[in-house]
């Protein structure tokens, strides 16, 4: 095997980065349904729900860079919805969009809707991402409601993408929220990875950086078995083994070094 060139940031890293993004089979269908609710403007997705580890956030930055790039779509996307009130989200939120502020609640959220109404007749198609979205409180899952009330007799006129932990399909699958949840038009909890998609991904994880894959074939089978098919965990095993192996001089990572690894690094 030739020896992998010295790298000054590892091919692992955990960050949220769209590009290094490997799709598997299952992560095309939940982006088939995310794609059909914002181009068919049905409204509101909760494009990718999971647990820790899931890898949430960068398909969320996935679908938002695509739809950013896109000329006919308006786009904003919220990393963490932590506002003081519902107004200052309103106007964060308006403020993206770079609709004039206003001084009350109820001005700002009828310049909202001449902006979407005025989008919607230019052939826009605007876009909301929030991550991390269970977060939003009760309040403010009622706020994105309301936007969805902003519609003609066919599409929506704001396509909102939600991504975040379990928890979200908790707090909407409840009385207090019952009428958003009815409007969600698709769904999708991310899977764990199977043995042969982590594999797929670690070879994916290397050529995207442009080196060999130093990884035995025992080794990712024991970094699936150590991580259990999370993404990020294996990401976390990956990094630190293919640090050890370089620090070690050596070009072959065998399933010692994902075995010396796991008890150092923290596993969802």
């Amino acid at each position: 095997m030739v020896a992998s060139p010295k790298l000054d940031t590892t091919p692992f890293s955990i960050s949220p980065n769209p590009n290094s993004l490997y799709i598997t089979p299952s992560l095309k269908g939940v982006l088939a349904k995310a794609r059909f609710t914002i181009n068919k403007r049905q409204g509101l997705t909760c494009a990718a729900l999971g647990d820790v580890g899931m890898g949430k956030s960068t398909v969320l930055r996935y679908l938002y860079g695509e739809y950013a790039a896109k000329e006919n779509c308006v786009t904003t996307l919220i990393p963490t919805p932590k506002f003081p009130t519902l107004f200052g989200m309103l106007k964060y939120i308006c403020s993206d969009f770079e609709i004039e502020p206003k001084r009350s609640y109820v001005a700002q959220q009828d310049a909202l809707q001449e902006f979407l109404l005025q989008s919607y007749q230019n052939g826009k198609n605007v876009v909301l991402f929030i991550d991390e979205a269970q977060l939003l409180d009760n309040q403010q899952l009622e706020l994105i409601r309301g936007f969805l009330n902003f519609e003609t007799h066919e599409h929506k006129l704001i396509q909102i993408v939600l991504a975040g932990q379990l928890e979200l399909r908790d707090k909407l699958n409840t009385e207090k929220n019952k009428a958003l949840y009815s409007r969600i038009s698709t769904y999708s909890v991310l899977d764990p990875l199977t043995p042969e998609e982590t594999k797929a991904m670690i070879e994916y994880r290397c050529s995207y950086a442009g080196i060999n894959n130093p990884f035995t074939d025992e080794a990712m089978e024991t970094v699936y078995i150590k991580s259990k098919g999370i993404p990020r965990s294996i990401l976390k095993l990956c990094a630190l083994a293919y640090e050890m192996m370089d620090m070690a001089g050596e070009n072959t990572i065998t399933p010692d070094y994902i075995e010396d690894s796991a008890p150092e690094v923290a596993v969802e």
